[in-house]
C-alpha cells in the first residue's frame, strides 16, 4: 500500500482500515465521483487523486462511521466529498511550501513526478466550501471554514521551520493538530452534524478525530521510516516544513540531530536524508514517539466510551487501537 510518493498519504501499517471500510460500506466515497468533482481542476490534481484510486480512505469512512455511531439514518454524500477534497487540498499545499524556484520546490517535484501550486490547493479548497452549500446540515459549511483557517495557521509552522527553526514537541503538536488532526476532527464532527446531534455528542467526536488525527500523523511517519522509502519521506518532510516527531524526540537526546535536520530543510539532497535516517534509527526515538501515540490512543477511546454502543462505535475504537499496535515488521 506504500505509495511513490512521499507526500500521498499511505495508509501506515497495521491500521485495520478494510474492516472500516466494509462496515460503512455504501457511505463511503466512490471513486468515479471524486474523480468527476476534479474534473474541472489541473492534471496535476486529479494525478494527486488517482495515485490513491481504490485505496480505502480514512477520512470519508471516518465521518460515515461518526455519522452513523451519532445515529443518523443516512450520510450526505456532498460532505463525504468535501473531506476528501479537504484532504487533497491540504496536500496540494504541502507540496507547493518553500520558495518558488528553490531547491525545496525542485526537490518536491521531482519526488511528486508533477508539477503544482498554491492555486490548485485553494481550487480544491473552494470546491470543498461549494459542496457543502448542498449538505443537509448547514453547519458543515462553517466547520469546512474552521479547517482551512487552521490549515493555514499549520503553514506558519512550516515556514517557520524553512527560516530555520528547529521544531520541538510544542511545534509537532501546534502542526498536528493545524493539519491531519483538524481534518480528522472535521470529519468526526461534520458526522455528529449529519445526525443532529448535541453539542456534547459533536465535541467528543470531534475531539476523538482530533487525537486519531495525531495518531495518522505519526504512524506515517513510523510506516514511511521503517517500512517504506525514508529518505525520499524525509526529504519531502523536509521540504514541506512539516515536524517529524521521532526526528524531534531523538533531537532531545542528541541535539546534533536537530542541527542535520536544518541542514536538510535548507538543502535537500538524498545523501543528507539517508545519513539522517540511519542517525534516527539508532538514537532511540521510536521508542518514546510510541509512548505518546499510545497516550493518544486511550484518549480517543475514552472519548468514545461516553457514546450509545454500536458496531459503528467500535469500529472507531478499533482504528484507535489499532494505530497504536506496531505491525511485527515496524519495530527497532
Amino acid at each position: 500500500m506504500a505509495s511513490d510518493s512521499p507526500f500521498l498519504d499511505s495508509i501506515p501499517s497495521g491500521v485495520e482500515l478494510g474492516a472500516a471500510s466494509d462496515l460503512a460500506g455504501a457511505d463511503g466515497a466512490i471513486d468515479e465521483e471524486l474523480r468527476d468533482l476534479l474534473g474541472g481542476e489541473g492534471a496535476n490534481v486529479r494525478a494527486l487523486f488517482d495515485a490513491r484510486e481504490h485505496v480505502p480512505r480514512v477520512r470519508p469512512i471516518l465521518l460515515a462511521l461518526s455519522a452513523r455511531t451519532a445515529g443518523a439514518s443516512d450520510v450526505d454524500r456532498h460532505a463525504l466529498h468535501a473531506a476528501e477534497l479537504l484532504h487533497l487540498a491540504l496536500s496540494v499545499h504541502d507540496l507547493a511550501l518553500g520558495q518558488q524556484g528553490g531547491r525545496r520546490r525542485r526537490v518536491a517535484r521531482r519526488l511528486a513526478k508533477r508539477s503544482v501550486g498554491w492555486l490548485a490547493g485553494n481550487q480544491v479548497g473552494l470546491r470543498a466550501l461549494e459542496l457543502t452549500r448542498h449538505t443537509s446540515n448547514a453547519e458543515i459549511m462553517g466547520e469546512v471554514v474552521d479547517t482551512l483557517r487552521a490549515f493555514a495557521e499549520g503553514q506558519g509552522i512550516s515556514r517557520a521551520v524553512h527560516d530555520g527553526h528547529i521544531p520541538n514537541r510544542d511545534d509537532w503538536l501546534e502542526h498536528a493538530d493545524a493539519t491531519t488532526g483538524a481534518l480528522f476532527s472535521f470529519c468526526c464532527r461534520a458526522g455528529a452534524h449529519l445526525a443532529g446531534a448535541d453539542e456534547a455528542t459533536v465535541s467528543s467526536l470531534g475531539r476523538y478525530g482530533r487525537h486519531l488525527g495525531r495518531m495518522w500523523h505519526v504512524a506515517e511517519d513510523l510506516s514511511a521510516l521503517r517500512l517504506g522509502n525514508g529518505t525520499a519521506h524525509l526529504l519531502g518532510r523536509a521540504c514541506a516544513g512539516r515536524p517529524v516527531l521521532p526526528l524531534i524526540l531523538a533531537t532531545e537526546f542528541d541535539p546534533s540531530m536537530g542541527e542535520s535536520w536544518a541542514a536538510l530543510v535548507h538543502d535537500p539532497t538524498p545523501e543528507a536524508a539517508e545519513l539522517l535516517v540511519h542517525q534516527l534509527s539508532l538514537a532511540g526515538g521510536v521508542s518514546a514517539t510510541r509512548r505518546i501515540v499510545a497516550r493518544e490512543s486511550w484518549a480517543a477511546q475514552r472519548l468514545l466510551s461516553t457514546l450509545p454502543d454500536s458496531p459503528h462505535r467500535r469500529a472507531l475504537a478499533r482504528l484507535a487501537v489499532s494505530l497504536a499496535k506496531p505491525s511485527k515488521r515496524d519495530i527497532l
